[in-house]
């Protein structure tokens, strides 16, 4: 089912700095890998990390999930659930303020998602064609949070979030999302 060079014993691999295992893979209802891969950026590079999604698809090689993508999939599936959607945004913004960053490489190691069991029983009736599943959807925004924490003056990724759900709401012109999203510019 899935590229067997990326999907070794339960594990999804890169082969670029770092090669080897992700630090973590995830497999979501709808048979995506979300697998967490070890940065270099920010305060703690040690303790930084990176979002690669593989496709259950013999070909398919993993990416790094842009912050257009996940967007993108929420505008879409507010056309159907808005009022759901709108709620899902609320919870990742009350979760973003009170998650902390991992304190140890050992805390990152033995992390376990919190959030996406109870958003998959809260919204399990969201489903759209073509668009990730609810769980895969919380377990990336969940990881996002955490990552930009690590950074303190970090922001873009909470700003998007808040944006998100006011361009839903109908409070934010779509220009001004698109434009923290695809050229990380903010006005």
């Amino acid at each position: 089912m899935y590229n067997p060079k990326y999907i070794i014993n339960d594990q999804m691999w890169q082969y670029r700095s770092p090669k080897g295992p992700a630090i973590h893979t995830f497999f979501t209802a709808d048979g995506t890998a979300i697998g967490m891969f070890q940065g270099s950026r920010g305060v703690r590079p040690d303790l930084d990390f990176k979002v690669k999604i593989l496709l259950p698809n013999p070909e398919s090689v993993p990416y790094l999930l842009p912050h257009d993508e996940w967007v993108v999939d929420l505008l879409i599936k507010a056309q159907h659930y808005k009022r759901e959607i709108i709620d899902l945004l609320n919870f990742y913004l009350n979760f973003y303020e009170n998650c902390h960053p991992f304190n140890s490489v050992e805390e990152r190691s033995a992390y376990v998602p919190t959030t996406i069991r109870k958003i998959e029983k809260l919204y399990s009736n969201v489903k759209v064609d073509g668009t990730m599943s609810i769980g895969g959807i919380a377990l990336i925004l969940e990881l996002f949070c955490l990552c930009e924490k690590q950074n303190p003056d970090a922001h873009q990724f909470c700003l998007t979030l808040l944006w998100t759900k006011e361009c839903i709401e109908g409070t934010r012109d779509l220009k001004n999302l698109l434009n923290i999203v695809i050229r990380h510019r903010e006005y």
